[in-house]
């Protein structure tokens, strides 16, 4: 009994040192991060994956080349539109303008025919000048086109289509002929300027000299003849901006709204 309970214990221990379900076998430890770890792609390394490769990035710069063009594109149209509008906007005013003018410059040149009149007979038939009429010319605003102006200062007018371009360029030809008149009876009030005044405030011409009466009837000739000029280009003005307003870019189209 003895000898087999000795034969036992070494089987006992032996028995202990084997592994058991829960226990691993000693050994190199395997990290989990090893599987995320990726073998490079074959493909690189062929002529096929780097054509591939190549061709991914021209076609994704093409799609940015694209987007970009395409934004800009869209602001080059927002910016027409505004532009257009603005340009529209300003051609209705001038327009209004002109003929609120012409209508202004028109009184003048009844006003100034009559005493032009006035002048002649004491000029040339020796009697006293009779007192002006009174002068009650209608309120008027010049036609001016800053937005047109400004956009062509800012090199704006590349938006614009060439015929565009040309219509609004004879609108500022014709707007700046009309400046150029437009103040010729300036004359007149510095004439005027020289004698005493009435008590409601027309110039006292009871002691002008013959020379000064026929230095007036200058003064008056030519301011009539300037304003006559101005109402002309008033009205070419007009006929134009029309056309524009209408859609008429042409210069023939232009030429044939201001006749």
């Amino acid at each position: 009994m003895a000898d087999r309970a000795e034969s036992e214990e070494p089987q006992v221990a032996a028995d202990s040192l084997k592994p058991t379900d829960a226990q691993a076998i000693p050994g190199p430890e395997i990290s989990t991060s090893m599987l995320d770890v990726h073998a490079p792609h074959e493909a690189l390394h062929t002529w096929r994956g780097f054509f591939i490769h190549i061709a991914t990035i021209v076609i994704g710069l093409f799609i940015a080349v694209a987007l970009e063009q395409s934004v800009e594109a869209l602001n080059r149209r927002h910016e027409v539109v505004a532009l257009r509008t603005d340009l529209n906007a300003e051609s209705r005013q001038v327009l209004s303008d002109a003929r609120r003018a012409e209508a202004a410059q028109v009184y003048e040149l009844h006003w100034l025919g009559t005493r032009i009149a006035q002048v002649q007979a004491a000029v040339f038939e020796h009697h006293a000048v009779e007192p002006r009429a009174p002068q009650h010319e209608p309120y008027f605003a010049s036609p001016d086109i800053p937005i047109w102006r400004s956009a062509k200062a800012a090199t704006r007018t590349a938006l614009l289509t060439k015929g565009e371009v040309n219509a609004y360029a004879e609108i500022e030809y014709v707007q700046t002929q009309s400046d150029d008149v437009k103040r010729a009876d300036d004359t007149v009030r510095s004439f005027n300027m020289e004698f005493p005044a009435l008590p409601n405030g027309s110039p006292d011409f009871s002691k002008a000299s013959p020379q000064d009466l026929r230095t007036y009837l200058t003064v008056l000739t030519v301011a009539h003849v300037a304003i006559n000029r101005y109402v002309l280009w008033l009205r070419i003005l007009s006929g134009a901006e029309m056309a524009v307003i209408d859609g008429k870019t042409t210069l023939n189209d232009l030429y044939a709204s201001e006749r």
